[in-house]
């Protein structure tokens, strides 16, 4: 259920036929999401989609943070800076 192909996701694990990342699932997983409301945000996914992402993600936690932390990075570059009065 889970595949890793160049060029798709960045490369990274993501849900077999869709743009959905591992890391994606995982980030709602660990905010506390339960897998149920998990499948409400991303409501093109099925339950079992869900469970194999956190599954892949509890195996495998540095590829997830890694992940999160390069994805983190990324949106603060794009944050517009406020100058201060």
């Amino acid at each position: 259920m889970i595949e890793a192909t160049p060029g798709i996701c960045g490369g990274r694990p993501r849900l077999a036929g869709t743009r959905v990342s591992v890391h994606r699932v995982a980030g709602y997983y660990r905010l506390g999401y339960a897998p149920e409301e998990i499948l409400g945000l991303l409501n093109s996914l099925t339950l079992p989609q869900v469970h194999a992402a956190i599954a892949h993600a509890l195996a495998n936690p540095g590829e997830v943070d890694s992940a999160l932390e390069e994805e983190a990075a990324a949106a603060e570059k794009l944050r517009p800076r406020t100058k201060a009065a």
